[in-house]
């Protein structure tokens, strides 16, 4: 082989050992030990190097490795190493592969396989060019024996074509010499088909349980035959266990009963003689299922309702029903009907007036084997029927759900502007004791909670402090409080003022809580009086009263 501007040389192509053909068809060739023999030539012209052998381990396989008569068949070719490059690097690509085959047997032609790119990344000089995977196919002829056999391989370099056929010292470009790389089959002409299914109206359907009959033709003579469920393909893990037996022509019967459990969807029934493998398509159904649009509603809704998994063609009652245990009792609704596809399939309609219908269902059959299946229905109260089409009497009813939020207001309290300040009416010593007096300024307490709880105001306050100098105890310092309804407000209870006495942790009004609900506004105030010793300092006082609203 060369790049598309040098030739490889020669020497690089090897392999040996040859294998026996004949006998028995067989399953798909290699991989096995081979040679080809190989003649490089420079250019397209005819005169080569001294022939070359191709040792390798080869692989020649078919799918299906046994056709029927019209089916199309793939070839693959492989070559576990590949040859070795010659001394010139090449690109990737720059070898493409074709390999011929010719058919013999039962069939006659040729086939040609192709892998586009060869080698699949750069080779250096003298580097392995790596393996190779070529690929065809052809259509399958009439029943009997057939083989295929590789007759040459070409390493198509644009410029120097490198030819390989059967080893010897031949012209392999010219007159390919067929090689012992060979694939003996057989195109099988027998087949199957199902007479019957037990619980079933069709051919084409089956559910766990059923019994599923069938014929073969072509397949060996007076021979006892197994069956089971495969994929769609006739492939995997077969399921079910049937048997039947073939007369002396190769016909016969038999029988497979759906395992529970057994996959569902589009499967094959596969049915053997030991030799040869015949299949039918064949659906296996799951558990029924309905779906409904739309999924609630008020009296008078019409709903379309759609199933699968149902046995083809057979009918299915389509129903209201209401809470319970399944079976649920069915409502008053009067039911329709719809007949299953020929996959199983149904649609239908129907329409809800009863509103105690908590589901929408449908069944078919009757006894142990009764198919059923139930969508949840969701009852609205936005929409009814009054009159159905010509009634002339009936009624039907909308309710409203009504709702209000009522957020919480604040406790607080207020006081006149600017009264902050407490003037007691001022004494001259005498040698008695005296008294100021003065007036707390009203509080206004309002309650806009919502509550049920009650609320205290409790004074407290500091001695009070002369200048230039002297105190006077805040014991000394008394109230007689006041608590009323403020002017125009609504009450829900009564506030009641405190006690007569001193001020310092006394409550000056309160407000009990109460289960029935509290609130409202109230006006509360105090007398003060200051007790001031007959031998007070002279001077100005001055002291802080708190009131705490909680």
């Amino acid at each position: 082989m060369k790049n598309p501007s040098k030739v490889v040389a020669a020497g690089a192509l090897g392999l040996t050992a040859a294998i026996a053909l004949g006998g028995a068809p067989a399953g798909a060739y290699g991989p096995a030990a081979n040679s080809l023999g190989c003649r490089l030539y420079f250019s397209d012209a005819g005169t080569g190097s001294s022939p070359t052998t191709w040792n390798d381990t080869f692989g020649l396989t078919q799918t299906p490795a046994t056709p029927s008569p019209g089916q199309t068949v793939t070839v693959t070719f492989t070559a576990v190493a590949g040859p070795n490059n010659g001394p010139v690097p090449l690109n990737a690509g720059d070898v493409p592969v074709v390999i011929k085959l010719a058919l013999g047997g039962s069939q006659s032609g040729t086939v040609t396989l192709n892998m586009a790119t060869y080698p699949t990344a750069p080779a250096a000089a003298g580097a392995p060019l790596g393996s190779i995977t070529a690929t065809g196919t052809y259509v399958a002829g009439t029943a009997g024996a057939a083989s295929l056999t590789v007759t040459q391989a070409v390493f198509n370099n644009a410029t120097a074509k490198t030819y390989c056929s059967g080893p010897g010292d031949r012209d392999h470009k010219a007159a390919p010499a067929a090689s012992t790389i060979v694939e003996n089959y057989s195109v099988f002409g027998g087949g199957t088909s199902i007479t019957s299914v037990t619980g079933q109206s069709v051919t084409s359907a089956a559910r766990a349980g059923n019994t599923i009959n069938f014929s073969v033709t072509g397949l060996a003579p007076s021979a006892t035959l197994s069956a089971s469920l495969k994929n769609a393909g006739g492939g995997g893990t077969a399921e079910g266990s049937g048997a039947g037996t073939t007369d002396a022509t190769g016909a016969g019967t038999g029988t497979l009963v759906v395992p529970a459990g057994a996959t569902t969807g589009a499967r094959t029934l596969s049915v053997s003689d030991g030799t040869n493998t015949v299949t039918t398509p064949i659906t296996i159904l799951g558990a029924p299922a309905i779906s409904i649009t739309p999924g609630g509603g008020g009296a008078g809704t019409a709903v379309a309702v759609t199933g699968t998994n149902w046995n083809p063609g057979s009918t299915v009652s389509i129903r209201g029903y209401k809470a319970g245990a399944p079976p649920p009792p069915p409502t008053a609704d009067a039911a329709v009907t719809a007949t299953a596809s020929a996959t199983g399939a149904i649609t239908g309609s129907f329409t809800v007036n009863d509103p105690t219908t908590a589901y929408i269902g449908a069944s078919s059959g009757t006894g142990p084997g009764t198919l059923f299946a139930v969508a949840t229905w969701t009852a609205s109260a936005d929409s009814c029927v009054a009159k159905a089409g010509p009634a002339t009497t009936g009624s039907c009813n909308l309710t409203y759900n009504l709702s209000q939020t009522v957020t919480a207001g604040n406790l607080a309290m207020s006081r006149t502007t600017g009264s902050g300040n407490v003037t007691l009416s001022g004494v001259t010593l005498n040698g008695t004791v005296q008294h100021g007096t003065g007036a707390l300024a009203p509080i206004t307490v309002t309650d806009y909670r919502g509550s049920t709880f009650g609320w205290s105001l409790v004074g407290a306050v500091t001695d009070f402090t002369g200048t230039p100098g002297g105190s006077i105890a805040k014991a000394n310092l008394t109230w007689i409080p006041t608590c009323v309804a403020a002017a125009g407000s609504t009450n829900a209870v009564t506030a009641t003022a405190g006690s007569a006495g001193a001020v310092d942790g006394s409550t000056l009004c309160s407000a009990p809580a109460d289960a029935a609900g509290t609130g409202g506004g109230f006006d509360a105030g105090a007398a003060l009086d200051l007790q001031i010793p007959a031998n007070q300092l002279a001077g100005s006082y001055t002291a802080t009263l708190t009131i705490t609203l909680s």
